[in-house]
């Protein structure tokens, strides 16, 4: 597995992986293109070496002077369970640490108690309850948790 930054040739792909990853509210081309290319966001995408396949993504944006959200993470379905996810977040938390961030933020639906597993197992915790966080309606709710994780510090040499 290839990690890597993100490239405007990957967007295409990266729309396919969105649909893919997330059954409602999927971000639109437009959306994606505006995340990955704001000036304050920073990225990283998961290829698979032996077909260059996108397998997933994570993109971030410094919402202080110390707290950076991980505005979204995607790991394409047949990928799953292989590390993906996990590689991202390293790197993304490993990029936060020397940008000088001390906290991750992230949001998640409360229902998604697979997402929760994987970020509470990567020492994410629920820190609060956010009621109607997201657009569209998924089993009835609309309701997210926002997580928390502390950032240890990049040590210099």
């Amino acid at each position: 597995m290839i990690v890597r930054k993100f490239q405007i040739s990957d967007l295409d792909d990266l729309v396919i992986l969105e649909k893919r990853a997330f059954d409602v509210g999927p971000y639109s081309r437009q959306e994606l293109q505006e995340i990955f290319e704001a000036p304050e966001s920073f990225n990283y995408i998961a290829v698979d070496g032996n077909n260059e396949r996108l397998a997933g993504y994570v993109v971030a944006i410094g919402v202080s002077e110390n707290v950076c959200d991980i505005e979204s993470i995607a790991v394409d379905p047949e990928a799953q369970g292989k590390g993906v996810g996990v590689l991202l977040i390293k790197a993304i938390e490993s990029e936060m640490a020397m940008r000088g961030f001390t906290v991750s933020v992230l949001e998640v639906r409360e229902m998604n108690d697979k997402a929760i597993s994987f970020y509470a197992k990567n020492g994410y915790q629920v820190s609060e309850s956010v009621a109607n966080y997201y657009r569209e309606h998924l089993k009835g709710s609309r309701n997210a948790f926002r997580m928390t994780k502390k950032i240890e510090a990049k040590q210099s040499l």
